[in-house]
Order: C-alpha cells, then sequence, then structure tokens
C-alpha cells in the first residue's frame, strides 16, 4: 500500500484505472482495490467516455490500465506519468483470449529495460501494482518507444477516428 506519510498535506492521489470497454470483470484489479480502504486516494474506476478518459489520463497521478492497444495509444498521447500496463487474462474470464498478454509482451520488447517494470506479464500482480503506487511519479516516455514505425501517421488516424465514433 501507498504509505499516507507519502501523500500527507497533499490532496488526494488520483488513481485512474482503466479497465476497457468489454463486459468481462477484470478480477484481478478489482479485487485489489476492493481491499484498499483508504480516504488518501481518489480512485476512479468506472467506465469513461473517451473525451473523459483523455480529461483523467491527463490529470491522473497514477495510471493502472489494462493492455487494449487503444488505451494504449491514448496513454502514449496524453499521459504525463508513466502508466502501469496489466493485460487482461482469459485464465480468469477477464477477457475471451490472451490477446492482450501477447500485445504487452510485444509492447515490453519495444522498451528500454528500466522500463520493463510497467509492463505486467505476471498473473500476480499486487506486489506489481504495491511498488508501481509507492514510487515517486515518473514521466511517461512511451512517446520515445511506442509508435515509431512508417506507418504511425495511418495508426494515429485509424485510432482517432475509432475513438471519435
Amino acid at each position: 500500500m501507498v504509505s499516507k506519510s507519502k501523500v500527507l498535506g497533499r490532496r488526494n492521489l488520483i488513481i485512474l484505472i482503466s479497465k476497457g470497454t468489454t463486459q468481462n470483470y477484470f478480477y484481478r484489479i478489482d479485487n485489489y482495490f476492493k481491499s484498499i480502504n483508504d480516504n488518501q486516494y481518489k480512485i476512479i474506476n468506472e467506465f469513461q467516455t473517451p473525451s473523459n478518459l483523455i480529461k483523467l489520463i491527463k490529470t491522473a497521478d497514477k495510471i493502472i490500465v489494462h493492455c487494449g492497444p487503444a488505451t494504449i495509444f491514448l496513454l502514449t498521447k496524453y499521459a504525463k506519468v508513466m502508466p502501469l500496463i496489466i493485460p487482461r487474462l482469459a485464465k480468469y474470464k477477464e477477457h475471451v483470449d490472451d490477446h492482450q498478454l501477447h500485445f504487452v509482451k510485444f509492447l515490453r520488447k519495444k522498451v528500454p529495460k528500466k522500463l520493463k517494470k510497467y509492463f505486467i506479464i505476471k498473473e500476480k500482480m499486487k506486489n506489481d501494482i504495491e511498488n508501481y503506487l509507492n514510487e515517486e511519479k515518473i514521466e511517461n516516455q512511451l512517446k520515445k518507444f511506442l509508435f515509431l514505425n512508417k506507418r504511425k501517421k495511418m495508426l494515429i488516424k485509424k485510432l482517432k477516428d475509432y475513438i471519435n465514433l
């Protein structure tokens, strides 16, 4: 857990949790945050419209998200803090298959070693979440490493069109 001493004298930490648009629960995330019973945090864990999600991404102190490509794109473009990215897993009925696990493994290959800890590939991630919440805010580094191929403009246009539907 984040120690109260780190946040005393500050406004509540805003923790944005984005679980995507699928109807499946993200059990591992939901169960972890149900155990936090501390008014030092403002946990935003509800479905958001795309425009509201962008506003929250821009202002959140900590961001914990599923590994959906559109969400990763939004984080790359708008997040000020480095997010923690956790794939939904079919094993826990969090998604229909493990495409998010494959995607997070792909993304991990594109970032330097010091950033790999933000791309979770383990099933049990309680310690990863606690470490993330306890560390000082680190500037978002995703822009430097993701979406850099020559088809970037086409990908950006497709994602923008999708988000603005």
